[in-house]
């Protein structure tokens, strides 16, 4: 005689526990639990375009080999 195969307690468990949270869920019960409100804002000044960034492209970076350490932002510095 074969012997019995058995489901293990703990998967019946987790499937009972899925399957309870998927029926509450489908009800409507976590409706705005889980949701956040965006509360930011953009301006219309605030946004680049594309010739804003090409303008940008085209000023030239600023030296980094040429460091006045004689001015205040010298202790900053050393």
């Amino acid at each position: 005689m074969e012997p019995s195969r058995h489901t293990s307690p703990a998967i019946l468990a987790l499937a009972i526990t899925f399957g309870v949270a998927f029926l509450l869920q489908q009800s409507g019960f976590f409706n705005g639990i889980f949701s956040t409100d965006i509360l930011a804002s953009v301006k219309a000044e605030d946004v680049l375009s594309a010739a804003d960034i090409a303008a940008m492209e085209k000023q030239p970076a600023p030296s980094m080999t040429a460091i006045n350490l004689d001015g205040p932002q010298a202790a900053s510095v050393r």
